[in-house]
């Protein structure tokens, strides 16, 4: 009974198809909660006004993991802008690693939260600055996908002489033509 109830649910959680192109919009929209989520944890732990030391660390902070999740979101592009098929399951918006890496991070940072290990200032400053690295990677995934849209896809019209306006067509393919025209 429950390896069939297993079975169902695996078949019906990777049935959730999206346009492959998508997967970077969703990881767009994951990045943001996630991120909106940890800056709420830091702006909720610090007690105290924010000193200048907290702001010097806030911004070490953002700039170490901004540039982590930077290289993290184009290695995802590219392996997504890799994909062959027009549908893709909505959980392949990351690789297994990525996926492993997200759960290390929740599990340490719940850790270090509850362990009360670090002052509330330091977790304001650090999960403030992770937090908004998180939010700058989400509008990178963001620009990237309404530019990819924007330079792959367009809609024609019939009243300019071109195919209606259900078909989608390859800009690259519209310079070529005009180009030799």
């Amino acid at each position: 009974m429950w390896r069939e109830l297993i079975a169902m649910l695996r078949y019906t959680l990777f049935m959730l198809m999206v346009p492959t192109k998508a997967l970077i919009l969703v990881a767009a929209l994951v990045w943001l909660a996630a991120g909106i989520g940890v800056v709420y944890v830091g702006v909720t732990a610090a007690s105290d006004p924010w000193t200048g030391v907290m702001a010097i660390g806030f911004f070490i902070v953002f700039a170490c993991f901004f540039s982590l999740f930077l290289l993290i979101a184009r290695k995802q592009i590219r392996r997504i802008n890799g994909y062959t098929d027009k549908l893709t399951s909505i959980f392949k918006f990351f690789d297994a690693q990525s996926y492993i890496i997200i759960a290390v991070m929740v599990f340490l940072g719940a850790a270090v939260r509850v362990s009360q290990l670090l002052p509330g200032s330091t977790i304001a400053f650090f999960y403030s600055g992770l937090g908004s690295a998180l939010i700058a990677s989400a509008i990178y995934y963001l620009v990237t996908y309404i530019a990819i849209c924007e330079e792959l896809i367009v809609h024609k019209t019939p009243q300019a002489g071109l195919q209606s306006e259900d078909h989608w067509y390859d800009l690259a393919e519209d310079k070529e033509a005009d180009k030799h025209q």
